[in-house]
């Protein structure tokens, strides 16, 4: 998207040039899509001044739609075909080095000669602000997901199963030529305590059912969480509940340019009380191409950007979780702007409960 200030950037760390792959047509590196907009097989170079963007003579026509870097046909392998079509030899090579096998990389500095350093926080950093563009395309993910959860509560009496839901929702994703974000988890009754729970062919059981979704529009991810009660609640089960949606209103309130992402995070254990010991993950994470992203609310190499910035987009998501027992989380995608959070996910948060016979 914001390829001048990428150059600026090369040319600011003396890099002259950046190199990007994505090696397998199911997982496009998303450094290179953030660039072209293109999730097919093919390489990206990108120097100072130019870009190209080099694929298969099959892919050519689908590289072309996106109109952001010149689409050259590749000649033979990729490596030496970008070989022939590097005019020059920069002493200073950028790869995002989490991207790329050891041996890819042994062939790519076999044949291009160069210093190679990893510029995968530099992308890292300059992906965690979105454009108007992306927030649009977001948006839209946003939207679908909402109407594919709601879709799967007016359904909810025919499922059996968890994995009768997860496949409904993976239908419907299907159904609108669409992708995943990632594998749907459904979690009902003592389930619900894994964060992680992959859905079971089992009889649903009663009890808090987390429901996590989301799908990929033009490659950008949604990301939400809700939880609904199968059977009757029970009075402390519905404050339980209610003292999580309690939490990620007061944390969504929070949400503005400047603010530190780990403080959210503290400020979530503070509100949890006496709850605090059974909040067991981190408050959210940025949502962008990849389901995971900057900013983080703990530094990591990986993530190193810990402080909201405007027109970034993270996820808010508290959750209890009492061992053998019981699972809550709600969640939901965050616009961070000077005007306050925007809730992109719109999905209702009232306690719905499903009395099954």
């Amino acid at each position: 998207m914001r390829l001048k200030e990428f150059q600026r950037l090369l040319a600011k760390n003396k890099i002259g040039l950046a190199l990007f792959f994505s090696l397998d047509g199911d997982n496009a590196d998303p450094n290179l899509v953030y660039f072209t907009q293109y999730t097919g097989f093919g390489a990206l170079a990108i120097t100072p001044k130019n870009a190209f963007l080099l694929v298969p003579a099959l892919e050519a026509a689908r590289a072309r739609k996106s109109r952001m870097v010149r689409v050259v046909v590749a000649k033979g392998r990729l490596i030496k075909s970008l070989k022939k079509e590097l005019k020059s030899r920069p002493k200073k090579t950028g790869i995002d080095k989490n991207r790329l096998s050891i041996n890819f990389y042994k062939a790519l500095h076999k044949e291009i000669k160069s210093s190679y350093v990893d510029i995968s926080g530099m992308c890292l950093r300059l992906r965690a602000t979105k454009t108007p563009k992306e927030i649009s395309i977001i948006r839209k993910a946003c939207h679908t997901a909402d109407e594919i959860m709601h879709k799967t509560f007016w359904k909810f009496k025919s499922f059996r199963t968890e994995t009768d839901i997860s496949a409904f929702m993976i239908n419907e994703v299907n159904k609108r030529g669409i992708r995943l974000a990632f594998n749907p988890i459904v979690a009902s009754g003592r389930n619900a305590c894994e964060a992680h729970h992959e859905p079971l062919n089992k009889k649903l059981n009663k009890g808090f059912c987390v429901i996590d979704f989301g799908v990929r529009n033009q490659g950008y991810c949604s990301d939400m969480t809700r939880t609904v009660y199968i059977g009757t609640p029970t009075k402390k089960e519905v404050e339980l509940y209610y003292k999580v949606l309690d939490v990620q209103t007061r944390l969504i309130d929070e949400c503005a340019p400047g603010k530190s992402f780990i403080a959210i995070d503290r400020k979530a254990h503070k509100l949890f009380g006496k709850h605090e010991k059974n909040f067991t993950h981190l408050i959210g994470h940025g949502v962008g191409l990849e389901i995971h992203e900057n900013p983080n609310p703990k530094a990591t190499k990986r993530r190193p950007v810990t402080k909201l910035t405007e027109n970034s987009v993270i996820t808010i998501e508290p959750g209890l979780y009492y061992r053998n027992k019981l699972g809550i989380r709600i969640e939901d995608d965050i616009l961070v702007t000077s005007k306050g959070p925007e809730i992109l996910t719109k999905t209702g948060k009232n306690l719905l409960i499903i009395r099954k016979k």
